[in-house]
């Protein structure tokens, strides 16, 4: 780049200044550094952050490109001798202190979702912390808002664009029919046009994908010996970062004050309730409709693959008139494994579960029984959200395993004599002080369950 396009760099950075500082209300006063688009500075009257934009983030943002599958900083990135060299010294010489990171970590589109999971976290915190050893600051009690963007469909789709690349409009198609399924997207654009553009993407893009980038924010201590001295952002050398993408070129654009978050924490599920529309609405034969009530609660980790679920049904139906009777209580316990991982445990899942039951069950006067029994077994299903946070989901399954019980039966009225006292009695015609409970059993393997369920997160974490 030639003296006058540096030169020019620089007068429309500094122009672009002077449009931040008049354009902020109230007397608040940041400065977009040139060479440096990616910092704001302050006085150390200000105290309200700058809230950047989603579009604002990625045009001005810069950070540490990492290599493929690996997750540490590379000592000849352009970005770190441009922050230790020349940015650093003159924050220190100013006596900035630093007072909100805004960052993102990504991976690139190719591997396996769980493990680009894993490297999307890992980079963030490399950058955090590259940043809080270079400011002596632990970690821990930096300011900063961060947010792992696992694959980032929408900032190759953007890029794609400011390059005029000739596959964009494919591309583009691809990722707005998916949804948002990244899973769908990935093999839509693996498959297109024989995998060629993939390879083409996985060369030229995927590249800039591999980063953790930052927007930065400093203002002057409080007790400075430069209090109330004027900000000189044309004594720091400007040296800008190279950029692989038009889309990556420094926009400089008046800060408006209904600026958005660039990342707040992600609000992620922990705990759900989930009932079972097949249970809630029940119809025995021989008996009729037994509706009862029952509920699930199925526990999210942060990540990873495997929920917890415990749930319990009960019935209490007693139709003394017809001599008819449906109680249950079951109590059951299922550990899922989610093929889609990440935090997100939505789509076909695998289960094993482990149950136990108290029942009375009569049909009339000559058929009932009462009993406990246990199983356990396989269980499989598949989770579509019905709203757009995906905290209200539909959900099918069914459950095969085996079910062991021992029961009596029992019949009104005293089935020895034949009188119908009022009273039941188990249905046992030997002699009475040989009685002893639970003389039948049965053992069953095939179809234990089916569910048609509606589920509802009640709790979450950031």
């Amino acid at each position: 780049m030639s003296w006058q396009r540096w030169f020019l760099f620089f007068c429309v950075s500094l122009v672009a200044c002077v449009h931040v500082r008049a354009q902020v209300p109230d007397g608040v006063r940041y400065l977009q550094l040139p060479g440096f688009p990616f910092v704001f500075v302050s006085d150390e009257t200000v105290t309200t952050p700058p809230v950047v934009s989603d579009s604002l983030f990625d045009a001005i943002a810069r950070g540490i490109r990492f290599k493929v599958n690996r997750t540490e900083l590379l000592a000849e990135d352009p970005f770190i001798a441009l922050y230790n060299e020349d940015l650093l010294p003159w924050l220190k010489s100013q006596d900035m202190e630093l007072r909100q990171m805004y960052i993102k970590g990504a991976a690139s589109l190719e591997g396996p979702y769980q493990n680009n999971v894993r490297l999307s976290r890992a980079r963030t915190r490399r950058l955090i912390e590259f940043l809080s050893e270079s400011l002596d600051q632990p970690a821990e009690s930096l300011p900063y808002q961060a947010q792992s963007i696992t694959e980032d469909y929408g900032r190759l789709v953007r890029m794609l664009h400011d390059a005029d690349d000739p596959d964009y409009g494919k591309i583009n198609e691809i990722w707005q029919r998916s949804g948002g399924d990244e899973q769908w997207c990935k093999k839509q654009m693996m498959a297109l046009e024989g995998g060629r553009v993939w390879k083409r993407l996985l060369v030229e893009y995927f590249p800039s994908l591999r980063e953790a980038r930052v927007v930065l924010w400093f203002a002057r201590k409080k007790d400075s010996q430069r209090r109330n001295q004027s900000l000189r952002a044309s004594a720091i050398p400007a040296r800008p970062i190279p950029v692989l993408f038009p889309s990556e070129t420094p926009v400089f654009e008046p800060l408006a004050p209904v600026w958005k978050p660039v990342a707040t924490k992600e609000r992620r599920h922990l705990l759900a309730a989930r009932t079972n529309l097949f249970h809630d609405f029940l119809y025995v034969p021989k008996f009729g409709f037994a509706p009862g009530a029952n509920i699930q609660l199925e526990y999210y980790p942060l990540d990873g693959h495997y929920t917890a679920n415990a749930g319990f049904t009960f019935s209490n139906h007693r139709h003394w008139d017809d001599y008819k009777f449906f109680q249950v209580r079951d109590v059951q316990l299922e550990l899922r494994r989610y093929f889609r991982g990440g935090g997100v445990f939505m789509g076909p899942y695998l289960g094993l579960y482990g149950h136990g039951t108290v029942y009375g069950i009569g049909f009339g006067k000559k058929d009932g029984w009462e009993g406990e029994g246990g199983g356990a077994g396989l269980s499989a299903g598949w989770v579509w959200p019905l709203n757009r946070k995906g905290n209200l989901r539909l959900e099918v399954s069914a459950s095969l395993g085996f079910f062991y019980t021992r029961f009596d039966p029992y019949v009104y009225g005293n089935p020895i004599t034949g009188v119908e006292d009022g009273r039941y009695y188990y249905e046992y015609y030997g002699n009475t002080s040989d009685f002893r409970k639970r003389n039948h059993q049965l053992f069953w393997f095939g179809p234990t369950n089916a569910g048609l369920h509606i589920t509802y997160d009640i709790l979450y974490r950031r």
